[in-house]
Parts: structure tokens; C-alpha cells; sequence
């Protein structure tokens, strides 16, 4: 996000169309991959596009900074003073991890990570339990896909021009709406909720893990802060799947481990609401 200024929220979110589309019918996609080519021959497919089709467009195409170019970030002039402030005033990640504001935007990111991966590993099993066959479980990426992709897009339109705090706040409460249509899927009602859910909370999710650190602690030490933000998210996509499966072979449900999660982001959205942000 080092390359435009005015319009980040706005170009965050054109990019991240791909992301949230991606992110929710990639289960369609491999699921499909698998059931022609098997799944050995799948992973050598996804090795191939990603390992080497994108490294080779990354290579390409992919440069640091506007300046490594000869260019400048969108509305920023790189020799006036605004430039040299916006470094004065970046925080390095010591600082970063003494700050509150740190933790509550990147617990709200890992929450998502664990819950929402746990749903997609476990989603033909979940929708199992409440009598829903494998045609419906796989139909819940498309209404999240769509839920996801209008989201972001207006989040990140209006991102360029409010704070960060509402749209976390919102995000949260999505959590909060997609965890009570898991722990009712039962109901038709609860299929749309969840959709609805974790679809807006998603696309609100791309947007704060685009947008939250530049905005609060600057550019100088973005890669790092960002990093390590980023590894809670891996933290929280690694023990998802487990923790829902533990859940379900201890309470013999998925609802009770949906329900613990659905605690944490209840904590996590007070805390979001009373907290004071300011953004640099």
C-alpha cells in the first residue's frame, strides 16, 4: 500500500476483489480440481500455477517503492515536507507491541483467521450435523463471495474518508451474526446468516489488514509490523481445523467450539468499542 495515498482505501479494495472472490470459492475450485484430477495431481497443479506462474509474474512485475522507480506515491510529493513527517512519525515495532491499538486489530484479524478457516476445512461435516447434504455446504461460498466482494468494495471506498475504528467495530459484529447462524444452521435462516456473517466480515477484513498499520504507525517499519500481525493470522488458520475437531470429538459438536469463538469476538468487539484509536 506504499504506492497511493488518496485513494488507498479505494485501490485496497479493487485488489482485494480477487482476494475475497479467491479466498471464498477457492474450496469450489480445489473441490472441483480434486474430483477430476485426484488430489496428488491437484497439489502438483496449484505447485506449478503458484510456485512458479506467479513468482515469474512477480518478478516482473512487482517493484519496493514508487521512489525505486523514479516514481511517486499517488498525491504525495516525495520531496515536500509531508513526506519526511509521515517518516518522523512511524513507530517501530518495539513501540508497535506496547501499543493496545496493535493487538486489537490483529486478535480481530487472527479470530477470523481460526474461525473462518475451521469453517471452510470442516464445511461438509458442519453442514452434516444438521441433516444439509454436500450440494448445500459447498452452495454457502457463493452467497459469501458476493457478501464479501460488496462489502470490501464499499468499505474500501468509504475507508478513504472515515476512520478505521467503525469498520472494525462492524466487522466484529458480522463475526458476531455469521457465529449464531453456525450455531443455528439448522435453520434456513441460520444458512443465511452465516453467509451474510462471514461474508461482510470477510470483505471488512481485507480492508483492515490492508489498511490498519500503515494508518496507525506509518510506512518506515510497515514490513515487520505487518509480519508479525500476519503470523497470528497463520497462528490462527494452523489451529482452527484442530481446535473444531477436538471440540467435536470432546462435545461431540461443532456448535461448542463456534460458541467459545463467538465469546472471544463478543470480548474483542467491547473492547474495540471503548478502546480510544487514533490514527496518525
Amino acid at each position: 500500500m506504499l504506492w497511493f495515498i488518496k485513494k488507498r482505501g479505494l485501490v485496497g479494495g479493487i485488489r482485494n476483489i480477487f482476494v475475497s472472490i479467491g479466498f471464498s470459492l477457492s474450496p469450489l475450485f480445489l473441490a472441483g480440481l480434486i474430483s477430476i484430477f485426484g488430489w496428488r495431481e491437484s497439489l502438483w497443479i496449484i505447485a506449478l500455477i503458484g510456485g512458479i506462474g506467479f513468482s515469474f509474474i512477480s518478478l516482473i512485475f512487482i517493484r519496493d517503492t514508487p521512489e525505486s522507480c523514479g516514481l511517486r506515491a499517488d498525491g504525495l510529493d516525495v520531496n515536500s515536507i509531508e513526506t519526511s513527517s509521515v517518516e518522523k512519525e512511524s513507530n517501530t515495532l518495539i513501540e508497535v507491541k506496547k501499543n493496545p491499538i496493535f493487538w486489537i486489530y490483529s486478535l480481530s484479524l487472527s479470530i477470523h483467521a481460526l474461525f473462518g478457516t475451521a469453517l471452510v476445512f470442516h464445511i461438509v461435516s458442519i453442514f452434516d450435523e444438521v441433516g444439509k447434504g454436500r450440494a448445500e455446504a459447498f452452495s454457502y461460498f457463493i452467497p459469501a463471495a458476493i457478501f464479501s466482494t460488496l462489502s470490501n468494495l464499499l468499505a474500501s471506498w468509504i475507508s478513504d474518508k472515515i476512520n478505521l475504528k467503525p469498520i472494525l467495530i462492524i466487522m466484529l459484529i458480522s463475526f458476531c451474526l455469521g457465529s449464531f447462524g453456525f450455531i443455528y444452521l439448522i435453520h434456513s435462516w441460520g444458512f443465511w446468516l452465516l453467509a451474510f456473517g462471514f461474508g461482510v466480515g470477510g470483505g471488512l477484513w481485507g480492508v483492515i489488514s490492508n489498511l490498519t498499520f500503515i494508518r496507525f504507525f506509518g510506512p518506515k517499519h510497515l514490513g515487520e509490523i505487518s509480519g508479525l500481525s500476519a503470523s497470528f493470522n497463520v497462528i490462527g488458520s494452523a489451529i482452527g481445523p484442530a481446535a473444531f475437531s477436538l471440540g467435536f470429538d470432546y462435545f461431540g459438536s461443532y456448535t461448542a467450539p463456534a460458541k467459545i469463538c463467538l465469546a472471544l469476538i463478543i470480548v474483542l468487539l467491547l473492547v474495540a468499542i471503548f478502546l480510544k484509536q487514533r490514527e496518525e
